[in-house]
């Protein structure tokens, strides 16, 4: 039950946008991000986000580990990772990996995007297919970090196409208005965006002051107590941050 709420965390909070939007924001060159994760007032774990220069690739990376008295029931962790390169001064993906070792089968996830063929080669626990791709496709990790290079804008909406469960899949986030909001590490000018699918709604606090990452993220199913991870430790940004440049 609880490795569940980390994966629906990590679901929420994929590229092409509604037309119209504002100059769009460049990213920082690298940081490193810790998350705590709570849901009935219980912490259950900590998610680390890592941007990250690797070679021949960006890569941005995602772990999450059960703390607390989820301890008791898990001891496994989830791990994505997308490796990635600018394309028309905007990320897009080569290789993205999932790795779930805290349910009862571990759980393999790869996916390599053919842009020459416009396709994407899906690999689930060994067994490969392909799908076709769509211009501007993202898959379930850096679309998050394309929000915060969209931000801000004057829309009410974004859309991306996400490669998601061997399907193509389009993820249509709200823009709802700014919000100033109180953290441990100080007060922010936010964004509050957030997406709805069927009866679970995920709800992002993007601060302006770094960047547009989410200081404050909640995911909640009809009636349940939400789960909600909070922005703990940053390093790597600032309100000065240096930005990253598409250029190679």
């Amino acid at each position: 039950m609880i490795n569940h709420f980390l994966l629906r965390l990590l679901a929420l909070s994929g590229a092409l946008l509604l037309a119209g939007l504002g100059q769009a924001t460049p990213l920082p060159q690298q940081f490193t991000a810790v998350y705590a994760v709570k849901t009935s007032g219980m912490t259950i774990g900590e998610t680390k986000r890592v941007l990250s220069h690797n070679g021949e690739y960006y890569q941005f990376e995602s772990i999450t580990r059960p703390k607390g008295v989820a301890r008791l029931l898990t001891s496994g962790q989830v791990v994505e990772r997308s490796q990635w390169n600018f394309f028309h001064g905007q990320p897009r993906p080569e290789h993205y990996t999932f790795f779930n070792s805290g349910s009862k089968k571990n759980r393999n996830v790869k996916l390599d995007f053919d842009w020459d063929k416009n396709r994407v080669i899906n690999t689930i626990n060994g067994d490969p297919w392909s799908m076709p791709l769509e211009h501007g496709t993202q898959d379930k990790l850096l679309y998050q970090l394309r929000i915060m290079q969209d931000l801000p804008t004057s829309k009410t909406m974004l859309r991306y196409p996400v490669a998601d469960g061997g399907k193509l899949k389009y993820y249509d986030i709200e823009i709802i208005g700014k919000e100033r909001i109180r953290t441990k590490l100080g007060t922010f000018d936010t964004i509050r965006l957030r997406r709805t699918k069927g009866s679970r709604k995920t709800t992002l606090w993007c601060a302006e002051q770094l960047g547009y990452l989410p200081v404050r993220i909640e995911q909640q199913k009809n009636d349940d107590s939400p789960v909600v991870a909070t922005l703990t430790s940053v390093s790597g940004i600032t309100p000065g941050h240096k930005k990253l440049s598409a250029a190679r």
